[in-house]
This record gives structure tokens, C-alpha cells and sequence, in this order.
């Protein structure tokens, strides 16, 4: 059975609450390796695209710190591994860029997860459901019709310079194109935005504060159990971390225990 959009975006807040809240590597990998575990077991998200997410939206940040952080470490006192000139790879400065890298990873994991597996009605009826105020529910379920609209949008530019005689194929030529198709993107979407407002405002959008949900979804004990305690327990483990109480070993201990 499928969650409750609530427990959904609980679940969301949660992880990302446990990846920037817990000084320790462990924790991202985690919910990255869950993540991927979802992505892969759930019959609404195709892993391929998935994965291209994560690829592109967190490959570059990996070569960056890579680069930035494991060798141009700034300190005179680090641990140094190897040198290539004015480079040198250090553990302190491998262990910053591991942990940076697994937070952006894991945070771009599992919001493209819930981006990919749920849709604006879902969102909307969830945020409702939390209490959030219309306005600012309305506000974030519009935000996440945006990402099928560029997609179709995106296609449509394409194939008609494509039917005009442009080679879409090639990289370059995307390249050239990419202002224009964005451009138009841009103008598409608040204009259908503005659109569906008036429409939803003629319909007497925002009269009641607590709309009927466009769909049934399990409720009960059991979905309210659970989001309390996923944000229980991810509030006691991010305190057990900060208070010192929570041994996990950082990224240092992890490269320390490798290189010894």
C-alpha cells in the first residue's frame, strides 16, 4: 500500500534533517544507498532517470570538492598522503570533500525521488494535510507542475527545429538553441500559471481552508505513527549526535582506519 503524501514529505524532511544534522558520512551514504534502493523497487520512478538526475545534478559538485577540497587542502598541519607538485592529497581535505559530496548526493537523491514518484496533486493534498497554509501549498504543488511542463515543452522545441532542418542531436547545436527553448519555457509557464490561478480563484480556490483532497489515501494510526516517529527519531538522533552521544566515526576516522 502506498504512503499517505503526508508521511511522504515527512519522511523527505526527515532524511535531509539526518544528512546536514549528523557529522558523519555514514548517514548520507545511507540514505543515498535507500534512495537508490527506492528508485529502483518503486513501480513510479524509473531508475534510469533517476540515476541521470543524480549524475548531473551532483556529478559536478563531486569533481569540484574533489579538486578543491582533496587537493588544494588550505592547512600547514595536514595529513598528507601524496604530492603532485603544488597539489597534494590529504586526508583531512579527502575527508571534506567526501562529506560534502554525500550530503549534496544524498539531498539530490531523495528530493528526485519524491519529485519523480509523486505529483503536484499528491504534494498539494500532503502539505494540506501538515497544515501548511493554502497559499503556500498551492505555491509548491505549482513549482512541481513546472518540471512535466519544461520536460514537454523541452520535446516539442526540439522536434520542431528538428522538422525545420537543425540537427537536434548533435550537443552543440542543443547548445545554440538552449536560449530560445528556455526563453520560451520561461513565458509558457507564467502565463499558464497566471491562467490556472484565475481559473482556480473563479472556482472559489481559497474560500475553505481545508479543501477536499482530489483522491483517497490511507490514513489511520498507522501513516500518523509513523510520522511522528520518523520526525521523533530523527529529532533524538541529530541531539545525540550534537550532544556527543551518537558514535559514529566522521569521515577522518573512516580514512584514518583505511590508511592505517
Amino acid at each position: 500500500m502506498r504512503l499517505h503524501p503526508a508521511t511522504e514529505l515527512v519522511l523527505l524532511g526527515c532524511a535531509l534533517l539526518l544528512v546536514y544534522g549528523v557529522p558523519s558520512p555514514l548517514i548520507p551514504a545511507a540514505v543515498l544507498i535507500a534512495a537508490a534502493a527506492g528508485a529502483a523497487a518503486s513501480p513510479r520512478v524509473r531508475f534510469r532517470s533517476w540515476a541521470l538526475t543524480l549524475v548531473v545534478l551532483a556529478g559536478p559538485m563531486l569533481i569540484m570538492v574533489g579538486i578543491i577540497q582533496g587537493l588544494f587542502y588550505p592547512g600547514e598541519q595536514a595529513d598528507v598522503l601524496t604530492e603532485f607538485g603544488p597539489a597534494a592529497v590529504t586526508v583531512e581535505g579527502l575527508a571534506l570533500a567526501i562529506q560534502l559530496w554525500l550530503r549534496v548526493a544524498a539531498m539530490v537523491a531523495v528530493c528526485a525521488l519524491f519529485a519523480f514518484g509523486s505529483d503536484p496533486s499528491r504534494a498539494f493534498d500532503g502539505l494540506l494535510t501538515l497544515r501548511l497554509p493554502l497559499s503556500l501549498a498551492y505555491v509548491c504543488a505549482a513549482a512541481m507542475s513546472l518540471i512535466p511542463l519544461a520536460q514537454h515543452r523541452v520535446r516539442a522545441a526540439l522536434a520542431a527545429r528538428s522538422a525545420r532542418g537543425w540537427d537536434t542531436d548533435r550537443l552543440s547545436v542543443r547548445l545554440r538553441l538552449l536560449t530560445g527553448v528556455l526563453t520560451g519555457l520561461l513565458v509558457t509557464a507564467i502565463t499558464q500559471l497566471d491562467q490556472r490561478h484565475d481559473a482556480l480563484t473563479q472556482r472559489g480556490f481559497g474560500q475553505s481552508s481545508h479543501p477536499t483532497p482530489a483522491q483517497f489515501y490511507p490514513a489511520g494510526a498507522g501513516q500518523r505513527g509513523l510520522r511522528w516517529g520518523a520526525v521523533l527519531g530523527s529529532v533524538l538522533a541529530v541531539g545525540a549526535s550534537l550532544a556527543g552521544l551518537l558514535p559514529l566515526p566522521s569521515a577522518t576516522d573512516l580514512l584514518g582506519a583505511f590508511d592505517a
